[in-house]
């Protein structure tokens, strides 16, 4: 196994565990079990736990704004723009067995115990959503897709919050179908006026 291979695997398997089990969970010696490698292997890649942390947050904050950002450029309706959004957030729920989170939502949730500059790494995450939210609504708005009340940079924090923690609350009980029914009340909040209009109600 070459050393690229080796990086990729002990960042993979770091991602698994603290996507289902959160990062004080995760240890060393977990990843070592998992792959197959001594502790001494993981450490000449990633010397301290904190240097691993920020290598898979980097790697996840890329790979998921990448995504985001084509999610945003595609010709499409910003509804479905929505969708689309949301539906990276059930994807993750729907792997394995419906019990992973989104890293950075884990990874928050121990916030107290971490330590610049990562935690900076997810509050950065957790703006540069809200800031491409922002971008989603602001378009169906001016498109009258969207007819939500209130403060657009507001809908947006409440948007990701509900990502966010949907996923937390339905890996207890009602997984994937109990979240997709959030994500489609969700989307009746946002387009909501507009199709009461449509109704003829007032």
């Amino acid at each position: 196994m070459n050393s690229t291979n080796t990086r990729t695997q002990i960042l993979d398997t770091a991602q698994e565990l603290i996507q289902r089990l959160g990062v004080n969970a995760m240890s060393y010696q977990d990843i070592s079990v998992a792959v197959g490698i001594r502790k001494a292997s993981i450490h000449h890649h990633f010397p301290t736990k904190d240097d691993l942390l920020a290598a898979l947050l980097d790697r996840y904050n890329d790979y998921f704004l990448r995504l985001v950002d084509s999610i945003i450029a595609m010709p499409i309706p910003a509804d479905e723009k929505l969708r689309r959004y949301c539906a990276l957030f059930e994807a993750t729920l729907n792997s394995g067995n419906q019990d992973k989170a989104c890293l950075y939502g884990m990874v928050g949730a121990e916030l107290a115990t971490l330590k610049n500059p990562l935690i900076e790494r997810v509050a950065a995450f957790y703006r540069d959503n809200e800031e491409r939210l922002v971008a989603i609504l602001d378009e169906g708005r001016k498109t009258g897709v969207f007819g939500f009340a209130g403060d657009v940079k507001a809908m947006a924090t409440l948007i990701f919050s509900l990502l966010e923690g949907g996923i937390l609350i339905v890996r207890a009980s009602g997984g994937v179908e109990q979240y997709q029914a959030v994500i489609e009340q969700l989307m009746q909040l946002v387009i909501g006026v507009k199709k009461s209009a449509s109704r003829g109600e007032c």
